[in-house]
């Protein structure tokens, strides 16, 4: 039922932009920029206080409540992915790494084997994370800007919230606008529900509002004053935005493409609706597998998400490493 499934999403893009409009403008009362300081202050080590007359910190409470953190950190991450091997490396009534070994094979029915799904979510990715990384980079550029018209502010508020929508709203609604788009789109006598470009470009849609949102508030800290500097030294704008932007923004441009790749190789939701079934990516052939009967099918979909897991967690480490040791972002 294409119509009843429209107007749900419709729905679903309405309740979600009026949830980021009023967080748009909770959020502008509380954002300013990072005033400079002179180099005495910027290294003074940071000191805890008590307030002259108040009992001093009861040091078991805190022992206890970081305890029950720890503990709930592990119960709810830690023990599903713990369980995960587990049951992965479970063969019969022994262990083994029979699951693992069948990766490398078609088994469970399937066209592909796991390692050529892999391989496959690999490169949808890496395209994926270099359109999100452009398109989410520029967004967060002009909508870190502050115009002095309102108009312009209106319209820098307006370009973060449609870009932020997709964070919101699910990605089977990505995918499903795609579907029914891309039928002889514009009118044109073409269909192109079944290219395989669709898959990243879907996924960059998916993956764009997690770039803008972690560079745009280290642009926005950015004092204004320090880009004033460097063009009345002479700097053109290419090299203010250079030496100023790029140069404090980094670290958060790894940490963007690390989310952007690791969201873009484990999205399941828009691809499912445009994955071709001979060269499915890893999530969707993950997905096949459980729903195949027979132990041998359910023991390779374990494996495959631990595979999964390995390399979205390698993947964050990697880009978390991006920068080097004491450039911007620190602060």
């Amino acid at each position: 039922d294409l119509r009843a499934a429209a107007v749900l999403s419709v729905v679903q893009l309405v309740i979600v932009g009026v949830a980021l409009t009023l967080a748009g403008r909770a959020r502008a009362r509380r954002e300013r920029a990072l005033a400079l300081s002179s180099s005495a202050d910027a290294v003074r080590p940071l000191t805890l206080r008590r307030v002259p007359g108040t009992p001093p910190r009861d040091g078991h409470g805190l022992a206890l409540a970081a305890a029950g953190v720890t503990a709930l950190v592990v119960v709810l991450l830690c023990l599903p992915l713990v369980n995960l091997v587990v049951r992965s490396l479970r063969v019969g009534d022994g262990w083994g790494l029979d699951h693992y070994a069948a990766l490398g094979t078609t088994g469970g029915g399937m066209t592909v084997s796991v390692w050529a799904a892999t391989l496959t979510s690999l490169r949808t990715a890496l395209v994926a994370t270099v359109l999100a990384l452009v398109v989410g980079g520029l967004v967060a550029l002009v909508v870190s800007r502050r115009p002095r018209q309102v108009a312009g502010r209106r319209a820098v508020a307006g370009l973060d919230a449609l870009f932020m929508l997709p964070l919101g709203v699910s990605a089977v609604t990505v995918g499903f606008g795609f579907l029914i788009s891309m039928h002889e789109p514009l009118g044109l006598p073409i269909d192109l529900r079944t290219s395989g470009v669709l898959v990243p470009i879907a996924q960059a849609v998916v993956a764009v509002p997690l770039v803008v949102r972690t560079v745009l508030p280290v642009l926005r800290a950015i004092d204004p004053r320090l880009r004033q500097a460097a063009a009345t030294l002479g700097a053109s704008p290419g090299r203010v935005l250079r030496s100023v932007d790029l140069a404090l923004a980094t670290r958060s441009i790894g940490l963007a493409i690390g989310f952007a790749f690791a969201a873009s190789l484990g999205e399941f939701g828009a691809t499912s609706f445009l994955a071709r079934p001979d060269d499915p990516t890893l999530p969707v052939l993950i997905f096949r597998l459980i729903g195949r009967p027979g132990p041998d099918s359910y023991g390779m979909a374990l494996a495959a998400s631990v595979v999964l897991a390995v390399l979205t967690a390698g993947i964050v480490a990697a880009c978390e490493r991006l920068r080097a040791p004491g450039s911007g972002g620190d602060w």
